[in-house]
């Protein structure tokens, strides 16, 4: 059956997930879907799982937003978003950016390892059956949060990164290669500010937009 559902059969589901418990939890989603959901896929493989996914074509696709570590779920949607399939974004991760990433990516709905498991089922049929799910309460208020997200550059964000380690404002420069001048990095600052203020978060000093850059989640791509 392609991604399209256009017969009765059940939901054809792969799962990426690096955490071993919730590969064997979901071992029986058959069984909690009364028969409306196959498990034909389930791994901690990203590369492994792309290319299960390209020769199986699953109907839909639930995709892990951190693995290992690395808020990197947003690259799999995008790449098999661009192979026509359908994307469900899963996670027990409850930031701002791999949700936001996630969605710009072309998932169709979020759900959160917090969840019942009967909220993914009916998620998953949601996706296949009408193209997009809607979210429980809590997911729901975590796809509106992550709106407030400021799009910040690499300099912007290497500059708060590298104030995150430690290191001096007027030393931060000299760690780029090529180096930066101390009014380029304070620049870089400045707008990192501005961009807050505009989403409705305003940051008043360094260590402010460090903590909000940090707990948004941006250090961790």
């Amino acid at each position: 059956m392609d991604s399209s559902g256009q017969d009765n059969g059940p939901i054809r589901v792969a799962v990426l997930d690096d955490q071993e418990f919730i590969l064997q939890a979901l071992q029986h989603v058959d069984e909690l879907s009364e028969g409306r959901i196959t498990l034909v896929h389930a791994t901690s493989s990203r590369q492994g799982f792309i290319e299960q996914a390209r020769s199986e074509l699953p109907d839909v696709c639930v995709i892990d937003l951190m693995m290992e570590g690395r808020i990197c779920g947003h690259e799999d949607i995008h790449t098999l978003s661009e192979m026509s399939l359908r994307c469900l974004a899963f996670t027990a991760d409850q930031r701002r950016v791999p949700v936001r990433l996630a969605m710009q990516a072309g998932a169709r709905g979020l759900v959160l390892k917090a969840d019942p498991v009967a909220v993914l089922v009916t998620a998953i049929v949601a996706v296949h059956d009408d193209g997009w799910s809607n979210s429980s309460t809590a997911a729901a208020a975590l796809l509106d949060d992550s709106e407030r997200l400021p799009t910040l550059s690499a300099h912007e964000l290497e500059c708060l990164r590298l104030a995150a380690e430690g290191v001096p404002i007027k030393a931060i420069g000299r760690q780029f290669n090529p180096t930066i001048s101390l009014s380029s990095v304070k620049t870089y600052l400045a707008r990192a500010y501005e961009k807050y203020a505009l989403v409705g978060r305003p940051v008043r000093n360094t260590t402010e937009a460090v903590v909000s850059t940090m707990h948004d989640g941006w250090f961790d791509l």
